[in-house]
C-alpha cells in the first residue's frame, strides 16, 4: 500500500508538469503542495522509521532518493516479493513502469490520471464504431487502429492524411472522428522536407540523440536514424500511449505475426475488442464457447506481485483453454513467474499462464494436429 501510494503521487507529479506547460491549467490539477497520496505514502514511511526505533523521520528529499534505488535496497523493510527487489518507482527521472502500474491500483485513482489512461481507449472506440456499418466492421476497424499504435509510434504528417482518409466520418463540427482520436495519442512537432529522426531499429521508439540503447522493457534494439517525410510536421507518440498501447503491444503483435500465417481466418486478433489479445477458432464454428476455442491475455507488467493482484478474466472470453501470456523477458526473470502464481490463486481459476514462445509453439502444434 505505501508504494502505491508513492507511486500514486509520483504520476500526479508529472500530470502537474505536464500541465503547467499549457496556458489554460486544468481544472483537476492542484498546484499547491505536494500531492495528498504522496504526503499520506511518506507518512507510513515515518511509521515504519519509528516501528524500527529510528529517532530522525523520512523527509521528502530522502523519500524521493530511494524511489531512485531498487526496492530490496531501501533502508525500511518492504512487503514486496523477491521479483520485485530490482525495480524502482524513479528511472530516468521519471516514474518507472512499475510506479505507473501501482499507482493504477491506488486506493483513490488521480482522476488525470484515470483520464490520460482511458481517452486514448474511448476515442479508438468511437472511431471505429462511427466509420462501420456493421459489428464484423467495428471489430476491423478496432484491429487496424489498435496495430496502428503499436506500429508506428512516429509518423509523419503523410501518414496522417492517409489514416483520415481511410477513416472519413465526421463528427457534427466537421472533424474526422480519427483525427481527434489521433491528436490525443500524439504530439505534432513543427518540420518540412527530410527529417532524421533517432530511433530504436527494433521497436522503432524514438531515443534522445545521445542514446546508446533503446530502454524499452525487452527491447534489445539498438539506435538507428530514421528519414521522415513532412510537408510541415510529424508527430511523435504521447507517453502515456506509448507505456499503455505501444510497449505492452509489442509483445501482443509478436504474438500475432507468428500466429497469423499458421492460422489464418481462425486467429481473432484483439477479439471483442480487447476482451483478449488472441482468440482462435480450432473447432471452426465461429462463435467463442461452441466447439474448441482457445484465448489468450498478454501481458507485460513490471511486477508480477501487482499483476497477479489486478489479473481478472474478462467472463466474455468463455474459451475452452485459458491462457495469462508473459512477454518473454517478464517470463524469463527469476521468481516472477512463482510469485504472479502465488498472488493469483484463489482469484482466477482455470486459466494457465505460459509464456509468449511456449503458447506460440503449443498454438502451432494444435493447428497441425487439426489438419
Amino acid at each position: 500500500m505505501t508504494l502505491k501510494l508513492l507511486a500514486a503521487g509520483l504520476a500526479r507529479m508529472q500530470l502537474n508538469q505536464q500541465n503547467s506547460l499549457w496556458s489554460t491549467p486544468s481544472p483537476l490539477t492542484d498546484s499547491v503542495g505536494l500531492p495528498a497520496a504522496w504526503n499520506v505514502g511518506v507518512t507510513r514511511l515515518w511509521w515504519r522509521a519509528l516501528e524500527r526505533g529510528q529517532r530522525e523521520l523520512v523527509g521528502h528529499m530522502e523519500a524521493f532518493g530511494w524511489c531512485r534505488t531498487p526496492l530490496g535496497e531501501w533502508p525500511i523493510e518492504l512487503d514486496i516479493r523477491e521479483s520485485d527487489a530490482d525495480l524502482m518507482l524513479i528511472e530516468n527521472g521519471r516514474p518507472s513502469a512499475f510506479a505507473d502500474q501501482a499507482a493504477r491500483l491506488a486506493p483513490a485513482k488521480d482522476p488525470e490520471a484515470e483520464l490520460i489512461e482511458n481517452r486514448c481507449y474511448e476515442f479508438l472506440i468511437l472511431t471505429a464504431e462511427r466509420n462501420a456499418a456493421g459489428e464484423k466492421e467495428v471489430q476491423d476497424n478496432y484491429v487496424a487502429l489498435r496495430g496502428f499504435l503499436i506500429a508506428n509510434p512516429l509518423v509523419s504528417d503523410l501518414q496522417f492524411h492517409s489514416l483520415i482518409r481511410r477513416f472519413g466520418v465526421k463528427d457534427r463540427n466537421g472533424q474526422p472522428w480519427v483525427k481527434e482520436w489521433f491528436l490525443r495519442c500524439y504530439r505534432p512537432r513543427q518540420a518540412s522536407g527530410v527529417v532524421h529522426v533517432a530511433v530504436c531499429g527494433d521497436c522503432g521508439n524514438p531515443l534522445a540523440s545521445n542514446s546508446t540503447g533503446c530502454g524499452t522493457p525487452g527491447c534489445d534494439g539498438l539506435p538507428t536514424a530514421r528519414m521522415v517525410e513532412a510537408m510541415g510536421e510529424y508527430y511523435v507518440q504521447r507517453q502515456a500511449v506509448r507505456r499503455y498501447f505501444h510497449d505492452p503491444g509489442l509483445a501482443e503483435q509478436r504474438i500475432l505475426d507468428a500466429l497469423s500465417p499458421v492460422l489464418r481466418d481462425r486467429l481473432y486478433p484483439w477479439w471483442c475488442m480487447d476482451a483478449v489479445d488472441a482468440a482462435i477458432d480450432f473447432g471452426g464454428t465461429g462463435r467463442m464457447g461452441e466447439g474448441e476455442w482457445w484465448a489468450a491475455d498478454v501481458k507485460d507488467h513490471a511486477s508480477a506481485a501487482l499483476l497477479g493482484q489486478s489479473f481478472r478474466w474478462d467472463a466474455r472470453a468463455n474459451a475452452q483453454c485459458r491462457f495469462l501470456v508473459l512477454a518473454q523477458h517478464r517470463f524469463d526473470r527469476p521468481e516472477y513467474v512463482n510469485d504472479l502464481t502465488r498472488e493469483m490463486e484463489g482469484r482466477t481459476q482455470g486459466v494457465r499462464v505460459v509464456s509468449e514462445e511456449a503458447f506460440i509453439e503449443l498454438a502451432c502444434a494444435r493447428a497441425r494436429e487439426c489438419r
